[in-house]
């Protein structure tokens, strides 16, 4: 039988060096970068849903195009940005984000007639960001500033359509932001901390695929649960928090190729544990394409709190999950490896 163990002590240096070392180490802790893609760790902190995708060919998408008119004039804001500023998207590398801040259809304070148009995109990530910011300068008045974040960014005015006023600031990293100015001063809440449930399911997607997407499901489920699709009421389990996603064109497209998809799921044991059957379905669905040569097993994997899907799909299988979750579909014929 072995005898237990001394306490250890230590002299009043040594506990000071000890007590030094904690801190750092906690220090270390609290300062943890997420390893999520950057359209996700600058998400504004009262995203509901997102997508992301790259510039060129997001914007030729159609079902991107349905998805950005349901905002009031966010479409035109968008376009009318793009020409004046004289941004080519095709020949550019950054991304194009959209975030979601209320649903569309939900009656904007004060005025129960209109819906709100709290939608921000985001230009990222392009060549030189500099040369964007100063496009920008060149082609659209100032109007004063926005306080973000203990900073004071320069607003530029877009378009004013009766009480719908779009604006564009650009970040203390260079990120262009654009959208209606209520939507803008929610930029000032700041972003997800590195392990909230978003970034925690980001980190399990390819963060460099064309695109991607994220969903907030608790505010969808307990706040707006009348003005969601049915078949993502069905699909989400009390518990769950956050779902990701992503999609990679294959080396070849036609109706038979395959396409990376990833999805990952993030909430509370209990949540997790009610998923897990639904992430099986997918599964079962991607081993009826199996027989490609091309093809790679699924993987899943599973954490006590989080778990994931990497599988290949045919692109109508892609577009039946995203139709599941209440996202904008992909045409296929737009993509390029």
């Amino acid at each position: 039988m072995s005898k237990p163990r001394r306490p250890l002590t230590l002299a009043g240096g040594g506990a000071l060096a000890l007590g030094l070392v904690l801190v750092l180490v906690l220090s270390a802790c609290g300062r943890r970068r997420s390893a999520a893609p950057d359209w996700v760790a600058t998400a504004p902190a009262a995203s509901i849903m997102a997508v992301s995708g790259q510039a060129g060919w997001l914007l030729e998408q159609p079902a991107l195009q349905s998805y950005i008119q349901k905002f009031p004039y966010a479409d035109q804001a968008l376009d009318l940005f793009l020409k004046k500023a004289r941004i080519n998207p095709h020949q550019e590398t950054g991304r194009i984000s959209c975030y979601v801040l209320t649903l569309p259809g939900t009656p904007a304070k004060g005025n129960p007639e209109a819906t709100s148009a709290d939608f921000l995109i985001q230009l990222g990530g392009f060549k030189d960001q500099g040369a964007v910011h100063m496009a920008i300068t060149d082609a659209f008045p100032s109007e004063g500033s926005l306080p973000v974040r203990r900073r004071e960014l320069p607003i530029y005015v877009i378009l004013d359509v009766n009480q719908y006023h779009f604006r564009a600031v650009a970040d203390a990293d260079g990120r262009i932001w654009l959208g209606e100015l209520r939507a803008l001063a929610k930029l000032d809440a700041g972003t997800f901390q590195p392990r909230h449930p978003v970034p925690q399911a980001a980190e399990w997607i390819n963060g460099a695929a064309p695109f991607q997407g994220f969903i907030r499901t608790r505010p969808i489920l307990e706040g707006l649960s009348g003005r969601i699709p049915p078949e993502l009421a069905r699909n989400l389990p009390q518990g769950v928090e956050a779902l990701a996603w992503s999609v990679t064109p294959g080396a070849t497209l036609g109706k038979d190729a395959l396409h990376r998809f990833e999805l990952s799921v993030t909430g509370s044991p209990e949540g997790v544990q009610q998923v897990a059957p639904w992430i099986q379905r997918f599964v079962a669905a991607a081993a009826t394409v199996q027989g490609a040569p091309a093809a790679q097993a699924p993987e899943i994997l599973q954490e006590r709190q989080r778990i994931g899907l990497r599988c290949q799909l045919t692109g109508e299988q892609v577009n039946q999950v995203l139709a599941k979750l209440a996202q904008p579909g992909l045409s296929f014929k737009l993509l390029q490896p």
